[in-house]
């Protein structure tokens, strides 16, 4: 019983709709009718700035991080339960019960997973984002190559510690984690190739798909 309270909580808190719900009740838009329309933290700052903005990262990061946390506290016994309860607070994200199923990329909660899960490895993708955006500008960029950081430094864990088999299933999830997030921005990767990609601080154009 447990178990099943922990994965279906998890996929609930992951389904948060915050960036649609703050867009709601501060700029009294629905954010994915406005900029990329995508619903996610760079599309409101984008839209509505950091008022609405910040609620939105704070929800997106503590949601992530507790699912995996409620998890390790129903079942202890149990290593595997928070690691798929990550992936279903991911999942719930971008494809939340509550907004018809139009959520963001992922990025941010998967790092409030993360930072539950592997800590050290989390900071690590972070510090890389940052450096990347810093560079280059580019969000859609700096989340790709930080969650792949994030998944090279866990498999490289795994290959090299000593829990072999929890190692591997969190690296594992990691990997997932990545592809998943490398597939919901298959439309900023276009757009990164043709140089057409919107920078962080510039308004992003009305699009008819995705952005970040």
């Amino acid at each position: 019983m447990n178990i099943a309270i922990a994965l279906v909580a998890a996929y609930l808190l992951g389904s948060i709709p915050s960036a649609v719900w703050f867009s709601r009740w501060i700029g009294k838009i629905d954010i994915r009718e406005h900029g990329s329309k995508n619903a996610g933290l760079t599309n409101t700052v984008r839209v509505l700035g950091w008022k609405a903005a910040a609620p939105v990262a704070v929800v997106d990061l503590g949601k992530g991080m507790l699912a995996p946390y409620l998890a390790m506290r129903l079942c202890p016994d149990q290593s595997w339960v928070p690691l798929v309860a990550g992936v279903l607070a991911v999942v719930g994200h971008s494809f939340t019960c509550f907004a018809g199923f139009r959520g963001g990329k992922g990025v941010l909660a998967a790092l409030g997973v993360f930072l539950v899960l592997a800590p050290v490895e989390a900071l690590l993708a972070f510090a890389v984002f940052l450096a990347v955006v810093l560079a280059t500008r580019y969000v859609s960029l700096g989340s790709i190559v930080g969650t792949w950081v994030l998944a090279g430094a866990l498999v490289f864990g795994a290959a090299t510690g000593d829990d072999l088999g929890r190692d591997a299933s969190l690296a594992g999830m990691a990997v997932l984690v990545a592809l998943f997030v490398l597939v919901k921005h298959r439309s900023n990767i276009k757009r990164l190739r043709a140089g057409t990609e919107s920078r962080f601080g510039e308004k992003a154009p009305e699009t008819k798909g995705e952005s970040k």
